[in-house]
């Protein structure tokens, strides 16, 4: 999808079976409460509809981080963050901010000009890093945070 000198930016779908044995095995930390069998289904999932993407980020030989992000859903027109995740030895050195730079760009690309997620406590700082605030609402226990990008 996206490929530089040493980072790419892969969709993990079923025809790459190297993307998704790569996403099965980052993600069983991320996903550790969700049998192996869910998480195929997951992937499998995440192709259905459109503007809707599963991606890894990988650096050199090495997968670092995966994003899930879709177009629309409660908030039309608006991108959504389902999923981020940079692998624990790779935090703070600036992967989450390049995977999210991903993002930006690709939602961009696709006219969107405002980005939600919902937070787990202990990513709100990332978040806020970059620009996320607050909007009051709590979904599954956890906030609601969102940005515009213009």
């Amino acid at each position: 999808m996206i490929k530089n000198s040493e980072e790419e930016l892969i969709s993990v779908k079923e025809d790459n079976p190297e993307a998704v044995a790569a996403f099965l095995s980052i993600s069983k930390n991320y996903f550790s409460d969700i049998p192996i069998d869910k998480r195929e289904k997951f992937i499998q999932s995440s192709q259905r509809e459109h503007n809707r993407w599963l991606l890894l980020l990988k650096y050199k030989n090495e997968y670092i981080g995966f994003v899930h992000m879709k177009i629309g859903g409660e908030r039309p027109g608006w991108g959504f963050i389902l999923e981020f995740y940079i692998v624990p030895d790779k935090r703070r050195q600036g992967w989450g901010r390049r995977l999210f730079n991903y993002v930006v760009n690709i939602l961009q690309a696709h006219g969107v000009n405002n980005i939600w997620l919902w937070s787990a406590s202990d990513a709100e700082p990332f978040w806020y890093s970059l620009g996320f605030r607050e909007t009051g609402e709590v979904m599954e226990g956890k906030k609601v945070m969102e940005i515009s990008l213009r």
